[in-house]
């Protein structure tokens, strides 16, 4: 489908937050969810007045790349720098290097040889990070007729011990219903794979402590505090 669950918008909208982009590239767009999110919290979201509003004050490039040309509709062509129509396994190599790149519940719909040197060559591709959501236990069935479309079959699962053979990688389950990798391209550090801690609203002495924390220490080092604190993150090494 064009769309995915929701559990890694405000985590992927954190990320975005820390790496500051200048570069994105999201394949497999769909509705656009991404794009959409990446375009406020690098553009929008640094707003002085209201002529940053126009598409030619934007600085951050977002490039996007799908196989069905059906879901591009005119707010894709007003969020996204450019959209390639086309198999990403033959464009790839026709693009440049990016920033970020994000694969949101796209590698499954690879078999996974195929999905394995895809990652490869979007690893090549990035200077700071890949991020990516799937399924977790996904159930693989290529005969899935999801919209009539063949690109949405589901030919692959995977889990975080996929992801192992990267320098840095990261994964999250999420509600056991997505999971999250992120893979840093060395020398940048792993984002943090949390939601920003700074915006949440917390009240009586929970939320004076934290103010207190957030200013004292910024709201990275508070999340990733908190993170800590919690065990949420695994991170694994080669």
């Amino acid at each position: 489908m064009p769309s995915s669950v929701p559990y890694a918008v405000p985590i992927i909208a954190n990320v975005a937050r820390q790496l500051r982009p200048a570069r994105v590239l999201d394949v497999g767009v769909g509705f656009g969810k991404y794009g959409y999110l990446l375009r406020e919290y690098t553009d929008i979201w640094d707003m002085r007045n209201v002529d940053d509003y126009r598409p030619e004050r934007w600085k951050t490039v977002i490039d996007g790349v799908d196989a069905t040309a059906a879901y591009i509709t005119p707010l894709h062509e007003y969020i996204y720098d450019t959209i390639h129509i086309g198999d990403i396994t033959e464009l790839i190599d026709t693009l440049g290097t990016y920033d970020l790149i994000i694969m949101g519940d796209v590698v499954e719909h690879f078999d996974k040889p195929v999905g394995e040197l895809l990652l490869d060559k979007l690893y090549e591709h990035t200077t700071k990070c890949m991020l990516l959501t799937f399924p977790p236990n996904c159930r693989v069935n290529v005969s899935d007729n999801v919209l009539g479309n063949p690109y949405e079959a589901h030919r692959s699962a995977w889990n975080g011990k996929d992801f192992r053979r990267f320098p840095s990688a990261e994964y999250k389950l999420l509600e056991g219903r997505a999971a999250l990798v992120a893979i840093t391209k060395p020398p940048h550090s792993p984002p943090l794979l949390t939601p920003c801690f700074g915006v949440r609203r917390r009240e009586g002495w929970k939320g004076l402590a934290t103010s207190v924390l957030v200013r004292t220490i910024g709201p990275v080092n508070a999340s990733r505090l908190a993170t800590w604190l919690a065990g949420e993150t695994r991170i694994m090494r080669a």
